[in-house]
C-alpha cells in the first residue's frame, strides 16, 4: 500500500533523551542548535516550555557547552569590593 507521500508504512526513528531544564537553559541549548549546521545539530524537538529532545550521541557534550555557557554568565563578586 502506497501513499502519495511514498510509503505508507515508512518510520524514521531516532534515539533521543529528554532534557528537563528551565527556560533560561532550553534558550541557551535552542541558541547552541541554531549556530550548528546539519548533521552537527542535536536537537530533535522542542517539547515544551521546559523540555527539549536531543539525540543521545550529544548529551555529554551539552552538557559541557551548557556548563561553559552558564559559568560564562555567573556573577562572581570581586572580593576586594
Amino acid at each position: 500500500m502506497s501513499s502519495a507521500y511514498g510509503d505508507a508504512y515508512a518510520v524514521k526513528m531516532t534515539s533521543g533523551v529528554l532534557v528537563t531544564c528551565d527556560s533560561a537553559a532550553k534558550q541557551i541549548l535552542l541558541h547552541l542548535d541554531s549556530s550548528r549546521e546539519g548533521l552537527y545539530k542535536f536537537m530533535i524537538r522542542d517539547v515544551d516550555e521546559t523540555h527539549l529532545i536531543i539525540k543521545r550521541e550529544y548529551v555529554d557534550e551539552i552538557k559541557e557547552l551548557l556548563q561553559d555557557e552558564l559559568e560564562k554568565n555567573t556573577y562572581i563578586q570581586d572580593p576586594n569590593l
